[in-house]
């Protein structure tokens, strides 16, 4: 995956997380975004981060959960793919959590492939999942 690709499919993920947070709780966005762990993450956290999701949702098996570590920043997470929801050809749910220090913060999430992966990351964040 390259840089760029990387760096997308974060901002992706981060867009959701804040639209999540800012439905569930318009008042708290910033302060659920100024903890949020993705903010303290470095490059090499990002980028280990994107692989993982990357590989589970391409070869992952649904409801096995696929980890990562950096411990040089304390940063962690993991991604648990599972079938999408809704059917929908070339998507997947997952669960995504991520953890730095003692932050850790938690969501599901639709990504389905990119159609055009010329022009972005393979995979990219459609949105939360509220469950219905």
């Amino acid at each position: 995956m390259k840089r760029s690709e990387g760096i997308q499919l974060l901002v992706a993920a981060a867009a959701a997380l804040a639209t999540a947070s800012a439905l569930a709780r318009p008042m708290d966005f910033y302060n659920g975004m100024r903890d949020s762990p993705i903010t303290r993450f470095s490059k090499a956290d990002v980028d280990i981060m994107t692989r993982t999701i990357s590989k589970a949702l391409d070869s992952g098996e649904d409801g096995v959960t696929t980890t990562w570590e950096n411990p040089g920043s304390r940063a962690s997470g993991s991604v648990t793919p599972a079938k999408d929801p809704k059917g929908r050809p070339g998507c997947k749910l997952a669960r995504v959590e991520n953890r730095h220090g003692s932050l850790q913060n938690s969501g599901e999430y639709i990504f389905c492939r990119n159609k055009n992966n010329a022009k972005g990351p393979a995979w990219q964040v459609v949105g939360p999942w509220a469950g219905g």
